[in-house]
């Protein structure tokens, strides 16, 4: 499998090259199609979430041509109920993945608990290209408790998708390092790159195999993963 790893917000120009490049999997960073809503206190960000499935997400697919998306769209289900959505499928596709977020980031200057609300339900996975593929977003990545609920789902790929700054960026990449080498798991996490406003964030991508070790990109912005993955 050729997965795309994009951390730049412009997805409409993104996708579509991911996939002419030959991307089995594009995936994307946290809040996929819109500006970080959390920066700040400002109620008019509630204006950006969609109704579910996000029209940006169905635009998204669309433009993967057929490869499968991992994007995360900011939605709102009515009556003030909002979710930071995983979403992964394609085109076509009804053997679709859905996972809301369970833990907002509560650092200092991220509001994320103030615009939607935690997800809950078990853990499900979709098959991708011989992989088990699961979702993790934000500070999910860190939580070692949503890496235990992952194994026992079965997973053996996680696709994550952040928005962090360097330090916890670096924090992020450590312990999914740890994660993958213990439990045999590959992943691939895409970090929101800068904007002109809002919180700094990193950007970066990680790649790593199903046992624990990095992968090097095939070419820019594509990893090449095992048909047929490791599990210890």
């Amino acid at each position: 499998m050729r997965a795309a790893l994009v951390s730049d917000p412009d997805w409409e120009v993104a996708v579509p090259l991911a996939a002419t490049a030959g991307a089995d999997l594009i995936c994307l960073p946290l809040l996929s199609f819109s500006s970080y809503v959390a920066s700040d206190l400002n109620r008019a960000s509630y204006e950006e979430a969609e109704r579910p499935p996000s029209a940006k997400w169905r635009r998204g697919v669309e433009l993967a041509d057929g490869a499968w998306l991992a994007a995360s769209p900011y939605e709102s289900e009515g009556e003030g109920v909002f979710y930071l959505s995983g979403r992964l499928g394609r085109l076509g596709s009804t053997d679709n993945l859905l996972w809301r977020q369970s833990l907002p980031e509560g650092a200092p200057g991220r509001y994320e608990a103030m615009f939607w609300t935690p997800g809950h339900g078990s853990v499900e996975t979709v098959t991708v290209e011989g992989w088990e593929v699961a979702l993790m977003l934000g500070a999910e990545l860190r939580d070692p408790s949503c890496w235990e609920a992952l194994v026992s789902a079965g997973a053996s790929l996680v696709v994550g998708a952040s928005a962090d700054t360097a330090d916890l960026w670096e924090e992020t990449v450590r312990i999914a390092e740890g994660m993958s080498t213990a439990h045999g798991m590959a992943v691939l996490a895409t970090n929101r790159a800068p904007q002109p406003s809002g919180p700094n964030f990193a950007g970066g991508t990680l790649a790593l195999s199903a046992a624990g070790k990095s992968l090097v990109e095939s070419s820019p912005g594509i990893f090449d993963l095992s048909s047929e993955p490791a599990r210890p």
